[in-house]
């Protein structure tokens, strides 16, 4: 039953928002919806289980780590995964030489964050929907996310449009770091600093890290935080005191499942 009222709450919360920008834009007001994306708007799960098992397709690492390889076998993603230490100790690769882990995780690192891997990404059940539904009720929608133009961002451009979000690069943006260097936290917490001041009545945040959370809470008490439950670094503790969801969905018949 308490699952039941936990899910129930989603499309309660996600109703009053679009409720206040409808009310925003007939007072002529303006709100301000912004979006993560990695494990936020889309689910990055069978990326991560197709870079990890294309690394061990590659010829060169077949002969290099045999040894390692056999256990690519045992890969096994959950939707709580973040990064790779963890898939690799669950498949058996605990505590195998440095050499290994080294070349592993360059692979994941160049791979992973590339436009073409994007491809494998799912939106989460009903975000294009919802994302959609805040556009034409007059909501302004930024994508904010720590993905690099130079890496992502063709393909984040590309899939946000072929999941169907809005896009049109004047009400609904794709804003991504400019350098791959740049700190998560800190690129998105001087974001929300570089806004106009008093242009918008209203902001929302959707964001699945806490330590983006928590900083930009501190920094910008006057955005309103919905807390994305998916997967995280483990930097920080989950904000336990804001609202949380797992999907987009409104329909509560849907929410029952």
């Amino acid at each position: 039953m308490a699952e039941y009222r936990l899910m129930t709450h989603h499309g309660q919360l996600l109703r009053r928002i679009q409720k206040q920008i409808s009310e925003l834009q007939a007072k002529n007001a303006l709100g301000l919806v912004v979006f993560d994306l990695d494990s936020t708007l889309f689910d990055v799960s069978l990326r991560l289980e197709r870079v990890l098992l294309n690394f061990a397709k590659v010829p060169a690492h077949q002969s290099r780590f045999p040894e390692q390889i056999q256990y690519f076998k045992n890969i096994q993603i959950l939707k709580k995964d973040w990064g790779i230490r963890q898939i690799l100790v669950r498949a058996g690769l605990e505590g195998h030489h440095n050499e290994f882990q080294d070349c592993v995780r360059e692979y994941w690192i160049k791979h992973f964050f590339s436009n073409e891997a994007l491809e494998h990404d799912i939106p989460y059940p009903g975000a294009p929907e919802f994302v959609q539904s805040l556009a034409a009720a007059g909501a302004e929608i930024i994508y904010l996310t720590g993905r690099d133009v130079h890496r992502m961002g063709e393909g984040s451009k590309k899939f946000l449009l072929h999941w169907g979000f809005p896009l049109d690069e004047k009400n609904q943006q794709l804003i991504l770091k400019p350098h791959r260097s740049l700190v998560d936290a800190k690129f998105k917490k001087d974001w929300f600093g570089s806004l106009p001041k008093d242009k918008y009545q209203k902001i929302w945040f959707f964001e699945n890290e806490p330590v983006n959370i928590h900083l930009i809470r501190k920094k910008h008490p006057e955005v309103e935080i919905i807390f994305f439950d998916s997967t995280h670094s483990g930097e920080a503790s989950t904000p336990d005191d804001l609202p949380r969801i797992l999907h987009f969905l409104l329909d509560e018949q849907e929410e029952k499942i």
